[in-house]
């Protein structure tokens, strides 16, 4: 999102004079620390097998919701 808020406003994006050049420099460093969405993705998929080994379905492993 924040990248096309940037795209959108062209140079002002990453000039000084819009906040979006600094949200730009937290976004980036924020995906490093995070950590890769493939890592993500393969912890989501271990709790829900999980959760349906132990008990038949994966409502525990998504808070109980409705789903």
């Amino acid at each position: 999102m924040l990248d096309r808020a940037v795209q959108v406003h062209g140079a002002l994006g990453y000039s000084k004079d819009a906040p979006l050049a600094g949200m730009l420099a937290q976004a980036r460093w924020a995906r490093f620390a995070d950590g890769a969405d493939e890592i993500h993705m393969m912890r989501v998929a271990q709790m829900l097998m999980r959760a349906y080994s132990q008990r038949g379905s994966v409502r525990s492993a998504v808070g109980d919701l409705p789903i």
